[in-house]
């Protein structure tokens, strides 16, 4: 039977790259669909309802919750039913409708480490005495960093491509990690977005480190819908292009040339795909002692090196190479 399948979706890999594409797109707006948007149909008291998960964690969009404790994370709290309620650190239960105040002292106070254990363990029996949530919260991998399907990836890089050289330049040491990630992108669904390679590298990075086209016009947000970011504040690719211009003519003038590394537009400065999400965002988390972008990019190389070493033992290896003979023909 798996055989079956596989002749399968060798046979399907004929199908026109445009159809495929466009049923991805499809897919992924369904499933990526704003939690704010689906709110009228989303049932909050259900521990297993992503979207419902989403818009708890939407709710807290104050920057106060970036204080570094993993455990009292938005993701955690989200998890245990509670939503913020707009007010310093106060949480309710969108079930028992009980609150908590999840205010942390600060590190001087010498209680600081006692009270995060207090809470933690407050996430789960400050709930009503029958409150499902006590005991059956959502699952904990939704809390955690997601290797991204490589298909939705290519989705959702055509989509930030569509804003051209206006995207941020992203400089080389933050695009170099992602560099061999690149290539497992499926380059038929990238098909008609190759204009400008620098622009679709960059869409692919961005996409890759969790960024997507944001609802207002010429921004990006991340996949929570809570952090958003205006990319006329940042050098644009075109900005970039632009500065390396007048540096060459600079040198041919024989004038004194600034440190590339550093120069920017007045008022505007260089994206750091990673550190401009919020600190409790899962790709900047530890897993396996690696922050969470790495362990995606190790995950990746891992999966890579598995299908390689079943490639090589694969019966259906002689049809692939006549496929691809039949289209370079």
């Amino acid at each position: 039977m798996s055989q079956l399948s596989r002749i399968k979706d060798l046979v399907g890999s004929f199908v026109s790259t445009d159809f495929k594409r466009k049923r991805l797109e499809s897919e992924t707006e369904d499933n990526e669909e704003s939690p704010v948007k689906k709110s009228k149909n989303v049932e909050n008291d259900d521990s297993l309802s992503a979207p419902a998960f989403l818009k708890r964690v939407a709710s807290f969009k104050d920057f106060a919750w970036c204080r570094d404790i993993p455990a009292l994370s938005p993701l955690e709290i989200s998890r245990h039913g509670w939503y913020s309620t707009k007010d310093d650190f106060m949480v309710c239960c969108t079930s028992c409708k009980e609150y908590l105040s999840l205010a942390i002292p600060a590190q001087d106070t010498g209680i600081r480490k006692l009270c995060i254990t207090t809470a933690v363990d407050r996430l789960s029996s400050a709930h009503g005495e029958f409150c499902a949530w006590a005991s059956a919260p959502s699952p904990l991998y939704w809390t955690r960093v997601e290797v991204p399907d490589m298909s939705s990836v290519a989705v959702s890089a055509c989509k930030i491509s569509s804003l051209g050289e206006k995207l941020p330049h992203i400089k080389v040491e933050h695009m170099k990690p992602w560099q061999k990630m690149l290539k497992s992108i499926d380059q038929d669904l990238l098909k008609g977005e190759e204009d400008n390679p620098h622009v679709l590298d960059t869409s692919c990075v961005l996409a890759l480190c969790g960024w997507q086209s944001g609802l207002l016009e010429d921004t990006l947000e991340d996949k929570f819908h809570i952090r958003r970011i205006g990319i006329w504040n940042f050098v644009s690719i075109q900005d970039h292009e632009d500065l390396l211009e007048a540096r060459k003519v600079a040198r041919e003038l024989g004038q004194t040339v600034d440190d590339e590394r550093d120069l920017a537009p007045e008022g505007k400065e260089y994206f750091d795909p990673l550190q401009e999400h919020l600190s409790w965002n899962p790709l900047l988390q530890e897993v396996d002692g690696l922050p969470g972008w790495q362990y995606i990019i190790q995950q990746n190389m891992t999966k890579k090196s598995l299908e390689s070493k079943a490639e090589k033992k694969d019966p259906l290896n002689m049809l692939r190479r006549v496929r691809d003979l039949l289209d370079y023909w």
